[in-house]
């Protein structure tokens, strides 16, 4: 690996991994700052598409409106590099709770990132979860962000 790719895979590295430590201090504007513009988000399950950096901001702040994060733990991201482009697997886990339920899933954001002059750039997300034990109804949290 050249060490051109390496610092690559760490600005990216650092940029999906900040984008959960805004979301979890409630900088949600600093989010917006490793986004393009015209970013789209494939909400899980639907053939809908989410366009623009401010709705993706407002996803976070959606979701913090409607549920109650108890535990949040990122794991380390999967990313591969090729040429301009960027696809990070970012794993987590969550607990939250939604009107008194509590629900623990497991899944992972995909991030399609693009090197642009201004660095590297969110341009897509989806994400992915699973219930992990017995507990709520495991069909996902509201808007989830992660």
């Amino acid at each position: 690996m050249t060490s051109e790719a390496s610092n690559d895979l760490e600005t990216i590295r650092s940029a999906v991994l900040g984008i959960h430590d805004h979301w979890r201090n409630r900088r949600y504007d600093r989010i917006g700052e490793v986004l393009v513009d015209d970013v789209v988000i494939a909400p899980p399950g639907s053939d809908d598409r989410v366009r623009g950096r401010d709705a993706y901001v407002q996803s976070y702040r959606d979701y913090d409106a409607a549920a109650t994060t108890l535990e949040f733990s990122a794991g380390e991201p999967r990313i591969d590099l090729v040429g301009d482009t960027a696809v990070a697997l970012c794993p987590f886990e969550i607990a939250y709770d939604v009107g008194g339920t509590t629900h623990r899933e497991r899944g992972h954001d995909l991030l399609v990132l693009s090197r642009r002059a201004d660095g590297w750039k969110v341009v897509w997300r989806t994400m992915r979860t699973t219930p992990v034990g017995d507990e709520g109804s495991g069909t996902g949290a509201p808007d989830a962000p992660t």
